[in-house]
């Protein structure tokens, strides 16, 4: 089994490619509309190749993250949270050490999503 991809609903889908493509360096990959009214864009992650698709449905209802979290690498803790500070994304949680000397931190996107940042 492998995964294809993880799916966020928005209700500002422009506002989402925006942040995707500009704050976290995804490629935009294209748009479709899939019926009246719903929209999915498609990004991917140049450097894991990972898929998201971000879905906007003007006649449903957005559901909250709650349990839902996307977990980035990065080189440096520090760059994260300053990259994160310089474009105006809410921090959760300011860069912690812990177990294994791992460094992490916790932003959210537009939509509510959970964003981990893990300097190993």
């Amino acid at each position: 089994m492998k995964m294809k991809s993880v799916v966020i609903r928005t209700t500002d889908i422009q506002k989402s490619i925006n942040f995707y493509e500009k704050i976290m360096g995804f490629s935009f990959d294209g748009m479709i509309s899939a019926a009246p009214g719903k929209q999915i864009a498609f990004l991917s992650d140049p450097e894991s190749g990972a898929k998201l698709e971000l879905l906007h449905n003007e006649r449903g209802e957005v559901c909250t993250s709650g349990s839902v979290s996307l977990t980035f690498i990065v080189d440096q803790i520090a760059w994260a949270e300053k990259h994160m500070t310089d474009n105006k994304v809410r921090i959760l949680s300011t860069p912690k050490t812990i177990k294994d000397g791992k460094k992490i931190m916790t932003a959210v996107d537009p939509n509510g999503v959970e964003l981990d940042f893990i300097e190993e």
